[in-house]
């Protein structure tokens, strides 16, 4: 597969694992604002800010629902909805042989309810109701995807972003709750309470999951240990790095083999610290190291991946 289709294959579907975790986040923290006293609510938002506007902090400011407004509709905000769905698009008019129609579609579709004329009333009368519609938009892509592109290489490098992808938001939105604030963002913060525990389940869409598993117990270790070590739930870190470690030996033998099997190294490495850590130990230990230490290496995979795939020379996979 040529590089550049690969290359926009992967960010296409980054791109569109970002918009749909955000849309999430921002629905589940302002439906929950209802029930939060305005002191704790401005706290939740700190790590809301955190796991959705990283690195760009300073480009976001306001009162909660202008931030939620900015993360959602604003085309300047390099971390807002909009920015990353018109990424996603522009990706796929690249490759739009490649994909189905049916996909480039849907992914049209998205893109015309955020850039609509009305969008902004939409969004100021029914803030929660129109992310939920966002997001239920980005879950009816990933269905048509599955069901109407053809699982060869090209698939395969949309589930390996996505894969990513998610990977790196879950353990940044774990990081900001189970961790040391990070240093870039810009508040102390208290350690959260049984509702903004509820709230993190739900923004992983995990707690109906959660409950099968433990009940309605709502214990931080349990929740920890169910979003970064359970192998079944789709939004668990281990079940992303697992994904991650099964797409990379489906691409085989294209690109540059050495970078390649490094990649796939990197990722062997990170899966067996997911299949032999212990919850015990990373509670009464660092887990904000453990988390960080994942994004670093998610950060090391998608390099190695596109040194092996992409960004590789002519020379280090054509002979003579």
């Amino acid at each position: 597969m040529l590089s550049r289709v690969a290359d926009s294959l992967y960010w296409m579907a980054r791109y569109l694992e970002r918009a749909e975790h955000s849309s999430r986040v921002l629905a589940v923290k302002l439906e929950a604002m209802l029930d939060q006293t305005p002191e704790d609510a401005a706290e939740a938002w700190v790590r809301v800010v955190g796991a959705l506007a990283w690195p760009m902090l300073d480009e976001v400011s306001g009162q909660p629902i202008e931030i939620a407004r900015q993360l959602t509709l604003e085309k300047a905000q390099r971390s807002s909805i909009m920015s990353s769905v018109r990424l996603a698009r522009d990706n796929a008019r690249q490759v739009r042989e490649l994909i189905s129609t049916e996909m480039w579609g849907q992914i049209n579709q998205q893109y015309l309810r955020l850039t609509a004329h009305d969008a902004p009333q939409l969004w100021k009368a029914q803030p929660v109701e129109f992310l939920r519609d966002i997001a239920d938009d980005f879950l009816l892509f990933a269905g048509i995807t599955d069901s109407t592109m053809r699982h060869g290489e090209g698939w395969h490098f949309i589930q390996l972003g996505r894969h990513i992808e998610r990977a790196l938001l879950v353990s940044r939105l774990l990081d900001l709750h189970f961790g040391k604030m990070p240093d870039d963002v810009p508040h102390e913060v208290r350690a959260p309470r049984y509702f903004e525990w509820i709230t993190l389940l739900k923004q992983a869409t995990a707690f109906e999951a959660y409950c099968k598993v433990y009940t309605a117990d709502v214990q931080p270790a349990k929740i920890a240990e169910f979003l970064i070590f359970d192998p079944e739930f789709p939004h668990s870190i281990r079940f992303a790095v697992d994904g991650i470690q099964k797409e990379l030996r489906h691409l085989g033998p294209g690109g540059a083999s050495g970078k390649r099997l490094q990649a796939e190294r990197l990722a062997g490495r990170l899966k067996a610290s997911l299949d032999y850590g212990q919850i015990d130990e990373l509670m009464a230990g660092d887990i904000d190291a453990f988390l960080r230490g994942i994004q670093s290496s998610c950060k090391q995979i998608h390099q190695a991946t596109f040194d092996a795939f992409i960004g590789y020379a002519v020379d280090e996979i054509l002979p003579g």
